[in-house]
């Protein structure tokens, strides 16, 4: 099925990725990730594409973030060009005219994290996974557009505390600081499906034209500071403590 699969239900398209060890963000999964929103948005047999789109992982995974293993090993210039690019695919995800309804099937951190939280709806089952950001814990800093995808979606209460933490949250946690809009006790794809028909039941262009202007102040904020947040981003990671905290965590992942 290559690095990803797309079945379509009623004009929902449900992509499943299934980029390699827990869905890990790197160049590879990030292109797949692109050009199956770009599917899904085609027009051709299927009308004006999709009606909504439903985004799950495989197995636990829905994304364990970046690729630490094989990103560590980049140079700066590769680092750079890969930290544009995810702050492009975030955004494209982000900003898709259609409902989308992540269904976190498992552990979303990170960059998983913020994968999740640029789609419209996020659901969790009740009993497994965990989800959060801990880029603080590696030494680094937000790209903008995870910046600004976080500010956007997380209530005002939790943001600061969410970020600067860096904790995983168990689901019920979770949902009580708003990363998850529900949990369900069943197959987390079914209750996904029930919420993108009724988001995807409401006319398109009314939809889209609202969710345009809920999203604008933040895409704006984004691109404003794209270069400036991926030059820190970059610098972090390269920096003693960033290649310190990331080789660690790397370790760990070998191990």
């Amino acid at each position: 099925m290559g690095l990803y699969r797309i079945e379509w239900r009623d004009g929902i398209a449900e992509i499943s990725l299934a980029c390699g060890k827990a869905n890990a963000l790197n160049p590879q999964s990030l292109a797949a990730l692109s050009q199956a929103f770009d599917q899904a948005g085609e027009t051709g047999t299927r009308g004006a594409g999709a009606r909504g789109v439903i985004l799950t992982g495989y197995d636990r995974f829905f994304s364990a973030g970046f690729d630490l293993v094989s990103l560590y090993d980049l140079n700066r210039s590769k680092m750079s060009a890969f930290a544009r690019e995810f702050d492009r695919v975030m955004l494209q995800v982000f900003a898709f005219p259609r409902p989308t309804v992540a269904a976190i099937n498992g552990y979303a951190v990170a960059g998983g994290c913020i994968l999740a939280l640029a789609c419209d709806a996020r659901l969790m089952p009740d009993h497994v996974g965990q989800i959060g950001l801990n880029e603080i814990r590696l030494g680094l800093p937000f790209p903008a557009s995870a910046l600004e995808i976080a500010r956007h979606c997380l209530p005002m209460e939790f943001v600061d505390s969410i970020l600067y933490g860096g904790q995983l949250y168990a689901p019920l946690e979770a949902m009580s600081r708003g990363l998850v809009d529900g949990l369900t006790p069943c197959d987390v794809m079914q209750e996904a499906r029930a919420v993108c028909r009724r988001l995807a039941e409401q006319p398109p262009a009314a939809f889209e034209a609202i969710k345009t202007s809920l999203k604008r102040p933040a895409i704006h904020r984004a691109n404003d500071t794209l270069d400036e947040l991926r030059k820190a981003f970059v610098e972090a990671w390269f920096s003693p403590d960033g290649r310190r905290l990331v080789g660690e965590a790397r370790a760990r992942l070998l191990k």
